[in-house]
């Protein structure tokens, strides 16, 4: 394997960095959304808190619950009894913040996935390009296995590239997938505290 590395030349360092970058981000991200994901069952239980009036036992629950969904019922619960206008602009807000904070380095991993199979291609390219440089400056006949030999290696990197951009992707997707659904989560449970906590002015 380390073998194959240095053959592909110095576009494999690069490509090493990416996929170094590419499995921390995917790991740092599984590990947030894993946290925030905790105690699913919580937002369901400070809705129905709310629904029976219970203020200040659905902001206990809120404060020791951990994730985005959480986070905007505590601050709805923070600003209870203001209009429902107020109270729509504290929550979209802090919904705001927390889905910049969920969607951090996301975008990190899809640029991974888009430039590693275009780096690969660039070092098979000047792999190329050095095969047929040493098949033109070759004084004696041409041997069919030299230049079999430099396509091989020059290929290696298109292959790094592809193995590097693949998980990456599906890592982003996945990732954003579980975004989206705490953003629905964030919409619909917001807007119920708003219903339960708002005033009409």
């Amino acid at each position: 394997m380390i073998d194959l590395f240095f053959k592909g030349g110095p576009v494999m360092y690069p490509l090493l960095f990416c996929s170094i970058a590419a499995f921390a981000y995917a790991l740092e991200r599984t590990i947030s959304f894993f946290l925030a994901g905790k105690k699913p069952e919580n937002p369901a239980k400070i809705h129905d808190l709310l629904e029976k009036g219970d203020t200040a036992g659905a902001l206990a629950v809120a404060e020791s619950s951990p994730g985005p969904v959480a986070g905007i019922l505590e601050e709805g619960l923070r600003h209870a009894g203001q209009s429902k206008d107020q109270l729509e602009e504290v929550i979209s807000l802090r919904g705001s913040r927390e889905l910049k904070r969920l969607n951090q380095n996301l975008h990190i991993l899809e640029l991974i996935g888009r430039i590693a199979p275009l780096l690969g291609l660039l070092g098979t390219v000047l792999g190329l390009v050095e095969a047929f440089q040493e098949v033109s400056s070759a004084k004696s006949a041409i041997d069919p296995s030299m230049l079999a030999g430099g396509i091989w290696e020059a290929l290696i990197t298109t292959v790094a590239g592809m193995a590097i951009a693949i998980p990456a992707m599906v890592a982003h997707h996945l990732l954003e997938n579980k975004v989206q659904s705490f953003a629905w989560q964030m919409k619909y449970y917001g807007t119920e505290a708003i219903k339960h906590l708002g005033e009409t002015r």
